[in-house]
């Protein structure tokens, strides 16, 4: 989903944290969007990272494999079952699936984010070359920006 407010700000933001560190998926569930909707924001976090791992900006570096399709298809699925744990239940074993796993940048990650020069800029502030380069990449991995989930979390409702 998109609703977020600037998402490509935001997710700027998150790409050039994501840089410096490592974190779990738990991170996510707050920085995308200002509202309290805990469903906004559990729905928000399963999109962007699934978005984000799609088009080979983050990875989840203990989930070793033979080759990187395989190792992007696993970590592709890890997003998915997180569309089936709500990240805000009181339920230990609920949450629990939020940190399972580190997630990190990868190379193309740190490589867009040093291209247009996202360090530098202040805090708030776009950079609308690394919007438009994640627009592409979004567009060609199949995840492009939408009102509709890429996949849609299960409330219980």
């Amino acid at each position: 989903m998109s609703t977020a407010e600037h998402p490509e700000l935001k997710v700027q933001d998150w790409l050039r944290v994501f840089c410096y560190d490592s974190y779990c998926a738990d991170a996510m569930t707050s920085g995308l969007t200002s509202s309290k909707d805990t469903t906004l924001r559990w729905q928000l976090a399963v999109d962007t990272l699934y978005r984000l791992l799609a088009s080979d900006l983050l990875y989840i570096p203990a989930l070793k494999a033979d080759d990187s399709s395989t190792q992007k298809s696993a970590a592709l699925d890890y997003i998915k079952s997180l569309a089936r744990h709500d990240p805000f239940s009181s339920d230990i074993e609920e949450t629990s699936h939020w940190y399972l796993w580190d997630i990190s940048a990868t190379d193309r990650c740190h490589s867009l984010i040093e291209k247009y020069g996202v360090r530098d800029l202040p805090q708030g502030e776009l950079s609308q070359g690394l919007a438009a380069a994640l627009h592409g990449l979004f567009a060609e991995n199949q995840v492009a920006w939408s009102d509709q989930p890429l996949i849609a979390i299960n409330t219980g409702q």
